[in-house]
């Protein structure tokens, strides 16, 4: 991937308060669940993929989670084990009260941070998050990271399912974790 430069949408304060104001927003009106990143489009055909190709038993993490709306879709098709993961406490805080009451679990949790999960995910599902990090002012060595991270918690026959406006085609899918480091 060529370098990009550096952007406020690479970094954690930006989504914080972005985060901040659609948790008020929905707590003023809950019909609103604040931005759908990629559009529904892109969740529905992701989500159209994961139900064709995946057992509801699958465990399925969302990786920079947002307001938890993917999640949403999959729970509503049925999906029982959903996890969605985000460095924003807003965010994780926003798609708990979005999805309340289904069972989803939230994890606050930076993927090129310090610290590992423990878990580990047949799917994980990418949409934006490489792109967002690849606009911080340490992309480089934050990239290959998140790489890494990403490969720790894919079980052995695990898939990542990632959307990206800077890797063409928009929806990617690897199947062989040893192909994620050159996947992005």
């Amino acid at each position: 991937m060529n370098e990009l430069n550096d952007s406020i949408l690479g970094t954690k304060e930006y989504w914080d308060n972005i985060y901040v104001k659609e948790l008020e927003n929905y707590t003023s009106c809950t019909d609103d669940v604040g931005e759908i990143w990629f559009g529904e489009i892109t969740e529905r055909k992701i989500t159209r993929w994961i139900v064709d190709h995946c057992s509801k038993e699958m465990n399925i993490a969302d990786i920079g989670t947002g307001n938890g709306h993917l999640l949403l879709l999959l729970y509503e098709e049925n999906f029982k084990s959903l996890t969605g993961i985000d460095y924003s406490e807003s965010s994780v805080n926003l798609a708990k009260a979005i999805c309340k009451d289904k069972g989803i679990k939230f994890l606050c949790h930076d993927m090129v941070g310090t610290g590992q999960l423990c878990e580990s995910f047949d799917i994980c599902i990418d949409k934006g998050t490489y792109d967002a990090i690849s606009l911080s002012a340490t992309s480089s060595s934050d990239r290959l990271k998140y790489k890494l991270a990403i490969k720790s918690i894919l079980k052995p026959n695990g898939k990542l399912i990632i959307a990206s406006v800077y890797q063409p085609p928009p929806v990617q899918i690897a199947s062989n974790t040893s192909l994620l480091l050159n996947l992005f």
